[in-house]
């Protein structure tokens, strides 16, 4: 037997063995959350669950014929390696959004969604049901639709973009076009709060403060304060139709008598829950608040409840009812009245907010 011919090909399998476990334990070297790639999934998730994004508001001028639209792919997810049930994520998630408006009828265009890939000439050509002007027209009236939504996806260094056109399948004019972006990170997509706004907010709560006249032995009272908030808003993976939000809010009297001096900070935490049986009407959501106020040498908690309609595309409105148990309050001091007064009571709640 041979020997150096034998243990020439052991020598080979061996290396082999060390060079695979080798690579197999620099795989499973686990790396920081802030430098891996975020799942492609959940990052056009985030950017289609924004609010910001495709906001109906948007196409509210579009001509009013423009009613029956489809959706069309005009993108190679093949070549832009995104997986198929992420494509069909993103296209679900599009004609929701649309259909959602109520102001589209969106149309099942079989056809847009045929693409034809071929090796010719050694090269790899994609084709689609529409190769020109006259073909979409031709589609269009075969489909029966007054336009069609071109869309694409990609991403780039984690930067996940999502690009939109409506066509008119009349004339091919070219009626509204937008870019939506988002970058996500590993770490924020592991934090479990997909989408986080800041919002600024101005409102009013009709509580009741009042002291007594010594001379006369009534009430003197101050009907209301003035609230500004700072709030971060939070949407999580786990159901898209609740919200929530820490807030810190500063209230102030602002009446024209010196015998009041109301001030102080509420912190605030907040479940909002959409009603999706108003969406046709309103996109109406319902909130539920409880916050700690610290004023005038007091404190007590602070329970809200109410509901939450949009206001233009970035703002909102609340309207609802606020309660601070009655507690004393510290006043001023002025000649002929107590120092110590009451403050407290169930009043309206009325905000006006903007996210940025």
């Amino acid at each position: 037997m041979n020997f150096p011919n034998l243990l020439n090909p052991l020598l080979l399998v061996f290396s082999a063995w060390l060079l695979s476990n080798s690579l197999y334990a620099d795989s499973k070297t686990e790396l920081p959350l802030s430098a891996q790639a975020p799942s492609l999934y959940t990052g056009f998730e985030q950017l289609l669950d924004d609010d910001k994004t495709l906001v109906m508001e948007e196409l509210i001028d579009l001509d009013s014929n423009i009613r029956r639209v489809a959706l069309y792919h005009n993108g190679d997810r093949l070549h832009r390696q995104i997986p198929k049930q992420v494509h069909l994520m993103i296209e679900n998630k599009l004609m929701h959004r649309v259909m959602k408006s109520g102001r589209f009828d969106v149309i099942q265009c079989i056809e847009c969604r045929t693409t034809q890939v071929a090796m010719r000439a050694d090269k790899l050509e994609i084709s689609h049901a529409a190769e020109s002007n006259q073909a979409l027209r031709a589609l269009a009236k075969h489909v029966r639709a007054d336009a069609f939504i071109f869309w694409n996806a990609s991403v780039h260094d984690d930067k996940f973009t999502i690009n939109l056109r409506m066509v008119d399948g009349g004339n091919n004019q070219l009626l509204w076009l937008k870019e939506y972006s988002k970058k996500t990170t590993r770490e924020q997509e592991e934090q479990g709060f997909d989408l986080a706004s800041y919002e600024f907010t101005i409102g009013a709560w009709g509580i009741d403060g009042s002291r007594t006249n010594l001379a006369t032995n009534s009430a003197e009272e101050v009907n209301g304060v003035t609230v500004f908030g700072l709030r971060r808003r939070e949407t999580t993976s786990l159901d898209d139709s609740l919200e929530y939000t820490l807030a810190i809010e500063y209230f102030r009297n602002f009446s024209n008598t010196d015998l009041f001096n109301v001030s102080g900070i509420n912190l605030e935490g907040r479940i909002i829950a959409d009603i999706p049986s108003m969406d046709k009407l309103l996109d109406t959501k319902v909130y539920l608040g409880m916050g700690q106020a610290f004023y005038n040498d007091a404190n007590s908690l602070v329970f809200r409840f109410g509901f939450e309609f949009p206001f233009f595309s970035d703002g909102f409105m609340d309207f609802g009812v606020t309660y601070l148990p009655e507690s004393d309050a510290r006043w001023d001091k002025k000649d002929g009245y107590e120092e110590v007064g009451k403050f407290g009571g169930s009043s309206y709640d009325l905000t006006l907010g903007v996210r940025f």
